[in-house]
């Protein structure tokens, strides 16, 4: 885990000063260029798993992942058709003048942007399944290339002057990202060779299994992009109410505190993960002894990283040249707090998942949204920017508790259930 630790802090550390030295030497427009690649690729990496990701890498978690394996293989070629068509479309656009209404964006910086976006949600989704198949070492290897290594050698080159555009900056990126994807590939074509090799299990080439794999990831899918509408949409809210130069004040304390979250993630959820469901999938696992231990492990590690950013927080904005009185100060508090708790629901919802409750978890967050977005308007409409960080906290302290709830009402019995299904799955 100190690996790991290690490596998502160098990740982010990284990431903050490519951004700083971009506007230095480029210039504020590569900055928007950059900001726009950034953004595209979280939606992206979202949008582009098609419902697939979070029923796949369960299943590649379990004892005998060999025919999962097989399954993710044609979701990989299926994921290269559907980048090809969206390619196309865009070209399509582009030529017959759909972007003129966006005259900075260049032919060069939509192709940038577009690699990033496509190859950003392949790094993520073989990333991912490497760690789902239990080698957290090769996965936070690659997880470094693809969100640290480049950057820091966009930084040497920026420095040195041999890089003068954003386009080559975002040409890294996407170059970082290809490597890690035929890296994490190539890891799980090793990992299939051993099972059959060690005739663990034999792949069972049913038809309609990939089907399966949607119909039961979709429910995720949906409450994941629910879940990021409530991770960002305060800050939508807001721009319709406050001033500019307020709300990138709060996107900026938001951005610091983000980081403990981001931490949590790479350190604890993205192992917790796979021991989950594997522990549901092997005689004699603990899956409640696991999932506290991880639940600790996570409020373990945000605690102390937010307590770090609490001891620097006035060298951090006086580096961004942002006030640091005592308004901003409980700003950072508050959403120090609601990232705390949002990394605690993280391990909630793999727990979720290994138990696949997608429907209710899908159900709950619908409701969570419902409730939370009216108060959320309340506040940023009476205290502005404070509001948006209350609001914040408020969606925080939802998502949470239906989390818990529904992973906790799950007894022994329904555990029971869950290891029958997995174990006529593989069957």
């Amino acid at each position: 885990m100190l690996a790991r630790f290690t490596f998502r802090v160098a990740s982010l550390a990284l990431k903050f000063a490519l951004t700083i030295i971009i506007a230095r030497t480029l210039g504020f427009a590569a900055v928007a260029d950059y900001g726009l690649a950034v953004a595209v690729s979280v939606v992206s990496s979202k949008l582009l798993g098609l419902g697939f990701s979070t029923e796949i890498s369960r299943r590649l978690s379990a004892e005998n992942p060999s025919r999962a394996i097989h399954d993710a293989r044609r979701l990989l070629v299926l994921y290269c058709v559907v980048y090809a068509a969206i390619a196309i479309v865009l070209i399509v656009v582009y030529v017959t003048g759909g972007f003129d209404a966006f005259p900075r964006i260049t032919r060069s910086v939509l192709c940038g942007v577009m690699l990033v976006a496509f190859s950003e949600h392949a790094g993520l989704e073989t990333t991912s399944y490497v760690f789902s198949l239990h080698q957290p070492r090769a996965g936070a290897v690659l997880l470094f290339v693809r969100t640290g290594a480049w950057a820091g050698v966009a930084i040497v080159s920026l420095l040195a002057g041999l890089v003068h555009s954003i386009e080559t900056i975002l040409a890294f990126w996407w170059g970082a990202n290809i490597i890690a994807a035929v890296a994490a590939y190539r890891c799980i074509q090793c990992r299939g060779r051993e099972i059959v090799s060690e005739q663990r299990t034999q792949t069972v080439r049913t038809p309609g299994s990939t089907r399966s794999v949607w119909m039961d990831g979709l429910p995720f899918f949906i409450a994941t992009n629910v879940l990021a509408g409530l991770q960002y949409g305060e800050r939508f809210l807001a721009s319709g109410v406050i001033s500019t130069d307020s709300l990138g004040r709060y996107v900026f304390v938001w951005s610091v505190s983000n980081s403990i979250q981001t931490i949590a993630y790479a350190t604890i959820v993205v192992t917790a993960a796979p021991r989950l469901v594997r522990s549901l999938s092997v005689a004699g696992g603990d899956f409640w002894a696991t999932l506290r231990r991880a639940v600790r492990s996570g409020v373990a590690i945000t605690s102390l990283a937010a307590v770090s950013i609490l001891i620097t927080h006035k060298l951090i904005f006086r580096m961004a040249h942002e006030p640091g009185g005592s308004r901003e100060l409980t700003m950072l508090v508050i959403l120090l707090v609601s990232f705390v708790l949002r990394s605690i629901a993280d391990v909630y919802w793999v727990g979720a998942v290994a138990l696949r409750l997608g429907k209710q978890v899908a159900t709950a967050i619908a409701c969570v949204a419902a409730l939370v977005i009216p108060v959320e308007w309340m506040l940023i409409t009476r205290l502005e920017a404070m509001g948006a960080a209350l609001s914040h906290l408020t969606a925080s302290v939802a998502i949470v508790a239906v989390s818990v709830f529904i992973t906790k009402r799950t007894r022994v019995a329904n555990v029971a259930a869950v290891r029958e299904r997995e174990a006529a799955h593989v069957s």
